[in-house]
């Protein structure tokens, strides 16, 4: 009897968290098909690392209409980037794009994560949008940086693609499978 009630308040407990409710109500919860979800998915999360910030949602969309997949999946995958996890995203990816450059090219010089700490701060980032100072030191940092962290962008994108389309179509057809619905019944696969 007790480990039903556990079972019961353990539901209870991950339904309440806000980022599984808001997962479920936005991508499992979507009128489509679970490849175009799973493949809105993986669109979005390939541009998370993309260092062209502020523009993910228009090329998420563009990429969505070409390859016909979910828009609203997407744009949720992209929410993973914002201001509070540009120095998470930004800093693997350029270490990444360094070692796979360093292969190639001879880079002898790995930047400092300070600097790259201290540019995208949240209170630096917020305070500095509007100053001419700021974005002096942003374009020189991203001459200094740009091959790495695109192509560290492409890399870790089309890994992170890769395994968000194959965990998001895993998640999406065990979700439907569970409580299958009328309305899903035109997209079963």
């Amino acid at each position: 009897m007790p480990t039903d009630m556990t079972n019961k308040n353990q539901k209870k407990r991950t339904s309440r968290h806000p980022i599984v409710r808001f997962l479920k109500h936005k991508v499992l919860h979507v009128e489509d098909s679970p490849h175009k979800i799973a493949l809105g998915v993986a669109i979005g999360i390939f541009i998370v690392p993309n260092p062209l910030f502020g523009l993910h949602i228009a090329i998420v969309l563009g990429l969505c209409f070409l390859l016909k997949a979910n828009k609203i999946a997407a744009i949720a995958s992209t929410f993973v980037n914002n201001i509070f996890t540009l120095v998470l995203i930004y800093y693997p990816t350029y270490l990444l794009g360094w070692a796979v450059c360093s292969i190639f090219f001879e880079r002898p010089t790995l930047l400092n994560r300070t600097q790259i700490v201290e540019l995208f701060s949240p209170g630096n980032f917020v305070s500095g949008l509007f100053r001419k100072e700021y974005w002096m030191q942003f374009w020189e940092l991203m001459k200094q940086i740009g091959p790495e962290l695109w192509i560290g962008s492409f890399v870790a994108g089309g890994i992170g693609a890769i395994v968000s389309y194959l965990v998001c179509l895993y998640i999406v057809r065990g979700h439907r499978a569970k409580s299958p619905h009328r309305r899903y019944a035109k997209y079963r696969q």
